[in-house]
């Protein structure tokens, strides 16, 4: 081998390089090996440094990109325009038939719950609820958008003559269960996690929150609620803002780029009480504070809507009596939605009547009584107003108003009057059902 043979070359003395090479070579072997060794650690350490600041840098930009895509898609996966129904709708109570009626609605969603505002049962996990909501896609192709109560972790008033509040579960603490000792909140905050969850699997925009106090309205009033807890009103603040905190948490972990939707929040009422010259909101505005300051401070991919209960009604005199609420509104959250720019937005909602002596409890009391409109068809020029105003509204279709949106025999005239509204306020014809 001719690499092997130039080894071969005489030495004085008479012994051959490649016999002296030979007894050398251990040595060297030894001194090669140690340098490559330190050569490695160093390299190593080189490299590790490296790739900690080259997995530093990817997740930095990958956090980035997250949120960026987040954002995107949190603005995505509503249109433009987006109407649901809300009307107290049980998942214990739909089925099948009443999914294909509600498909040829001109509804995008509808709200469900999966536990009533006074269940009390343990916690249902996501499984079930995803099963139940396969089997209402075989009826309809439109979102179905898990519905939650703060009302679970609201203990019961008895003063208020409620009967579904007495039973143990509620009785066992008073206000709010802002301590977290009864056992209310973590239920709460649970049912929360497994609507995000849900409405992650199934893919809806997110989920549905109402804040009502139905179990004690007297709650509402930070200096009662202060009393209810034996906390100071500061330390109730502050609690109040945690389940807030704690709920976008959840949700950014949950679902990012949820969407939530509350019926109201509760900001136009920033007077409903008055302790010692200050003004306070309604107690559960707080929480939604506490959400949203959140979501800004830790930059979380959510998106808030504020649905109109409180600040715009469901009823009104006249089409320019509802303008006239619409810039009021408009006017009040102005500096709200500069604060909370990209996280918080207006929608819009009403509620319907067949006719007038259809009218029935709440819906024949107040502007939903003396309301100028007579029927639904009456009701279109309302409807189109809102549908211009904002690109989130909900309709509360209730019974009271002789409004049955999964009933063969009432949905259809409803119907006909959303898409009616619909098309004069987007200059587009409404996709009809195909029967």
């Amino acid at each position: 081998m001719r690499g092997h043979s130039q080894w071969r070359i005489s030495w004085p003395g008479g012994l051959p390089k490649w016999f002296l090479l030979y007894l050398f070579l251990p040595i060297l072997a030894v001194a090669f090996l140690n340098f490559v060794v330190e050569c490695e650690a160093h390299g190593q350490a080189q490299a590790e440094l490296l790739s900690a600041w080259q997995e530093h840098s990817i997740a930095q930009e990958h956090s980035t990109q997250l949120a960026a895509t987040s954002t995107t898609s949190t603005a995505d996966r509503l249109p433009n325009h987006y109407l649901m129904l809300v009307n107290t709708a049980m998942a214990s109570q739909m089925d099948a038939p009443k999914m294909a009626q509600f498909d040829h609605s001109p509804y995008d969603g509808l709200a469900v719950s999966f536990a009533g505002g006074y269940d009390t049962s343990p916690v249902l996990s996501v499984a079930p609820m995803q099963a139940q909501i396969a089997s209402w896609k075989k009826s309809t192709t439109k979102d179905i958008w898990p519905w939650v109560y703060l009302n679970r972790m609201i203990g019961a008033n008895d003063t208020e003559g409620n009967p579904l509040t007495q039973v143990p579960y509620f009785q066992r603490f008073q206000g709010l269960d802002l301590e977290v000792k009864a056992g209310a909140q973590k239920d709460f905050l649970e049912i929360w996690r497994n609507a995000l969850r849900l409405a992650k699997e199934t893919g809806v925009p997110g989920i549905v929150c109402d804040l009502e106090f139905y179990n004690n309205y007297k709650a509402y009033d930070l200096a009662e609620l202060a009393r209810m807890t034996s906390m100071s009103q500061e330390d109730v603040l502050t609690a109040l803002r945690q389940v807030g905190a704690r709920m976008a948490d959840i949700s950014a972990a949950e679902y990012s780029g949820a969407t939530i939707w509350f019926l109201f929040t509760g900001f136009t009422r920033s007077e409903y009480r008055v302790i010692e010259g200050r003004p306070y909101y309604l107690a559960a505005t707080y929480i939604v504070e506490g959400l949203l300051d959140q979501i800004q401070r830790q930059h979380l991919p959510l998106r808030v809507l504020t649905g109109g209960e409180v600040g715009l009604g469901y009823c009104h005199n006249s089409v320019d009596d509802l303008r006239k609420a619409i810039e009021k509104r408009a006017a009040i959250f102005g500096p709200l939605l500069q604060k909370y720019d990209g996280i918080l937005e207006l929608a819009g909602t009403m509620t319907l009547w067949s006719d007038r002596p259809a009218k029935k409890n709440w819906v024949a009391q107040g502007a939903c009584g003396t309301s100028s409109a007579e029927t639904v068809e009456d009701l279109v020029p309302y409807m189109e107003l809102l549908l211009r105003t904002y690109r989130f509204n909900w309709l509360y279709g209730s019974p009271n108003g002789g409004y049955f949106a999964f009933q063969s025999t009432s949905a259809p005239r409803f119907d006909a009057a959303i898409r009616q509204a619909k098309e004069r306020a987007f200059g587009a014809t409404v996709r009809r059902p195909e029967f």
